[in-house]
């Protein structure tokens, strides 16, 4: 390989992207505005219970929030796939429940049927896309739009991966801003504790260039351990469940090599024998914020050691605390576990690069052949009657 592949650096393209594509400043801006008069509506505001979904990355981070969004506004709150939400979950709803659709595109077929079906049965429906444009926005009772914008700064073989991940942090910050404004407005948070989650919240999103720089030279060393690997598992509870499941998916878009998220506990019991039986084969990212599932992370990095496997921790802990981990990626700032999403995918993302372009891989991700045609061009339908 030539030595100035070896030691490509990805770092300042995340720059590059959080300052272009992901605007901070005016992407609080509007994400304010549209949730302002989102919560204003008595129908979503009043709403019993909440069902988001979303396909893809929209569905991660879904996942991915839903756990704080329970904490903050004291409601049920589930998350799912496009299509369970549309086929499965609302043919059973009404009036008090809200359902949120995300979808980056605003086009994905399954997202704008979930918002059909669900005013057909009378529930409220609010869009959280990229698109003013696109049918979502036209069909939702309200929307917010979450701006994120191309750039020409980026390289054309792999831009579009950084475009993907500010579009991830960009529905993350929505339906975090939203779920805060919901708490407040039904009293269930108060403004001192809105105003210290979304300090946090925002002080995450501006060290996500410091962090890609300061991991990078472990990630280069790790993707040069990890050639002609095969499978990597993304394993994580919580919120977690929503990093680990956008971190397996780049594995298998941009590679492509096989990416499976798994839940923390259930790797244990499953993936723990096919480590036992493939060893270096493979190798499992464990991700452990500080939080409810830190121990049992631990666990499991020791218990992947004991199976022959090979765990890579995220975290931010000291790598005295995961002494059997082949690979530590220390996050470096102080998040919750709640809060965790907007940072702990940045080692995934940073790999699968490296991995990439060691495998001499020339185009990230890989282009789709059916014109987009499974995701936006399917059939949708309107009316929720026959769904039992």
């Amino acid at each position: 390989m030539d030595p100035t592949e070896a030691s490509h650096s990805y770092a300042p393209d995340v720059a590059v992207a959080m300052e272009q594509s992901l605007d901070f400043p005016n992407l609080r801006k509007v994400v304010g505005e549209h949730v302002a008069r989102a919560v204003e509506d008595p129908r979503i505001s009043g709403a019993k219970r909440i069902l988001i979904g979303g396909s893809g990355d929209s569905l991660f981070g879904a996942l991915c929030v839903a756990p704080a969004f329970r904490r903050w506004t004291g409601l049920p709150v589930e998350a799912r796939s496009a299509m369970e939400l549309a086929r499965y979950d609302i043919p059973l709803l009404g009036p008090s429940d809200l359902v949120i659709s995300v979808s980056n595109s605003g086009s994905s077929s399954r997202a704008r049927e979930a918002v059909l079906l669900a005013k057909s049965r009378g529930c409220p429906t609010l869009g959280v896309t990229g698109s003013l444009t696109g049918p979502l926005a036209a069909q939702a009772d309200r929307i917010i739009h979450r701006p994120v914008h191309e750039t020409f700064d980026l390289p054309a073989d792999y831009g579009r991966c950084f475009l993907n991940m500010t579009e991830f942090v960009a529905v993350l910050y929505a339906l975090y801003v939203f779920a805060l404004e919901l708490g407040v407005k039904r009293g269930h948070i108060d403004a001192a504790r809105k105003a210290a989650e979304l300090t946090a919240i925002e002080q995450s999103i501006a060290a996500v260039p410091v962090i890609a720089a300061a991991i990078e030279p472990s990630v280069r060393e790790l993707a040069a351990e990890l050639d002609g690997i095969d499978t990597i598992w993304a394993i994580g509870a919580g919120p977690s469940q929503g990093t680990a499941r956008y971190c397996a998916a780049k594995f298998h878009e941009q590679m492509p090599i096989n990416g499976v998220a798994c839940d923390l506990e259930e790797w244990a019991h499953l993936e723990y024998f096919l480590t036992l039986n493939w060893g270096k084969r493979s190798v499992a990212m464990v991700i452990a914020p500080p939080g409810n599932s830190f121990d049992r992370a631990q666990e499991l990095a020791t218990g992947i050691a004991g199976a022959g496997g090979r765990a890579i921790v995220v975290t931010e802990s000291a790598k005295s605390e995961f002494p059997e981990a082949m690979a530590h990626f220390d996050i470096g700032v102080s998040a919750s576990e709640w809060i965790s999403p907007i940072l702990y995918h940045l080692p995934a993302q940073l790999l699968v690069l490296h991995m990439a372009r060691r495998a001499g891989i020339t185009m990230i991700p890989m282009k789709r052949q059916d014109g987009g045609w499974l995701i936006s061009k399917g059939l949708v339908r309107d009316s929720a009657i026959g769904l039992g």
